[in-house]
């Protein structure tokens, strides 16, 4: 194995050739298909040479930048590919058997009951602002570690991000879920003319893939940033990050996003991924390197050093 690949390089170059095979099984999938097939192809191989051009130009800031943070914008579009896969799958949705999973957990779907049971404005616009406030909470830590030119602290954050965003996604591609909001009556009243309730709907609708919903990638993407924060940050740093996280946790039932089991289901399988796959990751694709640290390392300073955490 090439050591100049690092564990983020192949995971991403192994869920695209996954991803290559899965569209070549379908014939009649259409126009796209071809062209898909060749993009994931060619992102496959595109770690081996980034890593191949940092080699011959290792002062090129661009290309080290590009290096570092390419796994990341790739999901973006994985994302969105889940919703053309559905329909080229055919695997059928699930909701019926979450629906009464969490109807068996739960004794009642909070979802329907939490926002109509305390429907105050301040409880509503505070929920919804902290489902929207999770895009930043995903990938401004990331930004930080590459302006601050902490390099071990990014590529760890970029494996663990990837290892958790990925899982979900190949959940979502044999168990589709729609969630409840495709399948349940939403809540109508005086919220819905809330600055925040109306920019989560409208930020949802710009982007949503269908069948996403178990696992929540809302609550596995949060855990996962407080794991990270926990790694890399400072301690009052590690407790923000963490209660946003939690009000993650709470907001996808609250606004009515998700079953309580799909939030639940997102903090098992993002604390399973990162206290188990991940090592396993490390030591599989990059068996020469340091051994991982413990998940939740003591952090120092602002930032902790780089002789602390690490990948």
């Amino acid at each position: 194995m090439s050591p100049r690949l690092r564990a983020a390089d192949l995971v991403v170059a192994a869920y695209n050739l996954a991803l290559c095979a899965v569209w070549a099984g379908f014939q009649g999938a259409g126009w796209q298909r071809p062209w898909i097939m060749t993009a994931h192809g060619v992102a496959a191989l595109l770690p081996l040479w980034l890593a191949r051009r940092q080699e011959i130009a290792p002062q090129h800031r661009g290309l080290a930048a590009l290096r570092e943070i390419y796994p990341l914008l790739g999901l973006l579009a994985f994302w969105a590919e889940i919703d053309l896969l559905h329909p080229v799958v055919r695997t059928g949705a699930n909701d019926a058997l979450v629906a009464a999973l969490d109807l068996t957990v739960f004794g009642r779907h909070l979802n329907l009951l939490w926002m109509p049971t305390m429907p105050q404005v301040g409880l509503s616009e505070l929920m919804h602002f902290s489902y929207f406030v999770y895009y930043p909470l995903i990938f401004l830590p990331p930004l930080a570690m590459a302006v601050a030119g902490r390099i071990d602290a990014l590529q760890d954050m970029t494996l663990r991000l990837m290892t958790t965003y990925l899982g979900c996604y190949l959940v979502y591609l044999v168990f589709p879920v729609f969630g409840p909001t495709e399948m349940m009556p939403m809540y109508q009243g005086e919220l819905t003319h809330g600055f925040f309730y109306q920019l989560t709907h409208a930020a949802k609708e710009a982007g949503n893939s269908a069948g996403t919903a178990f696992p929540s990638s809302h609550v596995a993407g949060a855990v996962t940033s407080a794991v990270l924060a926990w790694r890399w940050l400072r301690r009052p740093l590690a407790w923000v990050i963490t209660v946003q996280a939690t009000a993650v946790f709470l907001a996808t039932v609250y606004t009515q996003q998700h079953w309580a089991i799909d939030s639940l289901a997102g903090l098992a399988w993002a604390l399973l991924l990162q206290t188990f796959a991940v090592p396993l990751l490390q030591e599989a694709l990059t068996p020469d390197a340091a051994p991982p640290v413990p998940i939740l390392p003591a952090p120092a300073g602002l930032l902790s050093p780089s002789t602390g955490a690490g990948p």
